[in-house]
């Protein structure tokens, strides 16, 4: 998403709650040039302390690693693919049982132009991977049921095993899904309409490792639910949320669940970005 109108981050920022006052803790800086428009986050399991992130659309159809430090560790080169709008990145199960896999969502589209949105998923490494890698995604190709939406929010389940899409700027945005968490290269599906949230300008989201923790960001507010056992995703966020701290930053627009359900931990565009870590309990 490219920067809004002073006017309008204005107005968001001005919508913050008492129960954004918290003081985050800064993990550190995006020191690299590589990274300048950081659109999305996702924590990960196997790689401890570790983070995925990208840059927006019109960029390289790369993902980076970082460290709990914000520092770069590796460049993995997306090979066959663009970056169109890439808008947020998760990190959860796949195909093969007990290994995880890292989902970008070229799901951005500022006109409401797009027939089409895609999902690129490949492995993730077990260990740290070198400087620069090259791999061959699986993709997804997805369309809405009820025309083109601009969307910034992709989480995955992993309990029902399905993925979950929000729409960005409706006046109340829609939660979509899927269930095609095991595609194969090439599949193409329609999503599913599920229900409409009072929400708006809604820029990322995350489900926790362990499904029972889901939050959606906007450009002022994290909204928080608790999914309890036997729930859906949808039932679970048809309820009230509650708001987390959060301090507003330039542009942010990431979010994600620690892998212990710690905390969570938000980036933001922007050159040299702090990357922010807010503690919670349950």
């Amino acid at each position: 998403m490219r920067l809004l109108t002073l006017g309008i981050l204005s107005m968001l920022i001005s919508a913050t709650s008492l129960a954004q006052t918290a003081t985050p803790e800064i993990l550190g800086h995006l020191a690299t040039d590589k990274i300048r428009e950081a659109s999305g986050i996702a924590s990960s399991i196997p790689l401890k302390g570790c983070y995925w992130t990208h840059n927006d659309s019109g960029n390289k159809p790369e993902v980076y690693l970082l460290n709990n430090k914000g520092t770069l560790i590796s460049t993995i080169k997306l090979d066959g693919v663009s970056n169109r709008d890439w808008e947020d990145i998760a990190e959860g199960i796949g195909p093969v049982k007990g290994k995880s896999y890292v989902y970008v969502g070229d799901i951005g589209d500022n006109s409401g132009v797009r027939k089409h949105i895609r999902i690129y998923r490949f492995p993730e490494p077990e260990k740290l991977p070198a400087e620069d890698e090259t791999i061959t995604p699986d993709v997804l190709t997805l369309k809405f049921p009820n025309g083109a939406r601009d969307a910034e929010s992709l989480m995955i389940d992993p309990i029902s095993k399905q993925i979950y899409i929000v729409s960005k700027r409706e006046k109340e945005v829609s939660l979509y899904k899927t269930k095609q968490l095991f595609f194969k290269d090439g599949d193409k599906v329609v999503l599913e309409k599920l229900i409409r949230l009072p929400y708006s300008w809604v820029t990322s989201g995350d489900i926790s490792k362990d499904g029972h923790h889901i939050v959606i960001k906007t450009l002022s507010t994290i909204y928080y639910w608790h999914r309890n056992s036997n729930e859906s995703v949808e039932e679970a966020m048809a309820k009230p949320a509650k708001e987390l701290p959060y301090v507003a930053e330039k542009q942010g627009e990431g979010v994600t669940i620690t892998p212990g359900n710690d905390g969570y931990v938000t980036i933001s565009e922007g050159k040299n970005a702090p990357i922010y870590f807010y503690k919670w309990k349950f």
